[in-house]
């Protein structure tokens, strides 16, 4: 890898540390605002409201976002800039996109916001009636996901190596 290419990808590298900070503490705001003004903001639901139902089946959509937030991310970073694009989510537009560090990037705000809306689920949640636990049983759980989906500096550069191999097997005769 160049120089050049090296320190450009530090510069993105470092562009989605910042988005990855900024939605990271946006749960730490969500517990700020449940702590001075949640009490205000809650609604009360009836007795009838089956609120213990509404917890399960959001711990049951936050366990399916993490293992849907895995298979994608892992096929988001899969596919390859000079192969078939059929395959690809992303149509060939523009080159940054089909770049491997494009790809990096849709993967990464791809997992991070999947990651965050379990926290959001905690947050919708405590608005309607639910303990400061729960909110903070799912507000640690997309910290969680969050931590294990943040950008590494050698994953993107696995994945800058893999395309320059592929595109270096195409060859010429892959152009034609």
């Amino acid at each position: 890898m160049e120089v050049s290419e090296r320190k450009a990808n530090e510069n993105r590298l470092l562009t989605l540390w910042i988005i990855w900070a900024a939605i990271f503490g946006s749960l730490f705001i969500y517990a700020i605002i449940c702590h001075q003004w949640g009490v205000n903001i809650r609604h009360t639901i009836g007795p009838n409201f089956p609120l213990d139902l509404m917890r399960n089946v959001l711990y049951g959509v936050a366990i399916s976002t993490l293992i849907l937030t895995h298979f994608l991310r892992k096929f988001l970073l899969a596919g390859r800039s000079s192969g078939s694009e059929s395959m690809s989510l992303n149509p060939p537009t523009s080159s940054a996109q089909s770049s491997p560090t494009g790809k990096y990037a849709v993967a990464m705000v791809v997992s991070l916001a999947l990651s965050e809306s379990i926290g959001v689920y905690g947050l919708v949640l405590f608005f309607v009636g639910e303990s400061f636990r729960t909110l903070y049983i799912f507000l640690g759980i997309s910290a969680l996901a969050m931590f294990l989906y943040r950008p590494k500096r050698e994953e993107l550069e696995t994945l800058v190596m893999r395309d320059s191999v592929s595109a270096l097997d195409a060859g010429p005769m892959g152009s034609a």
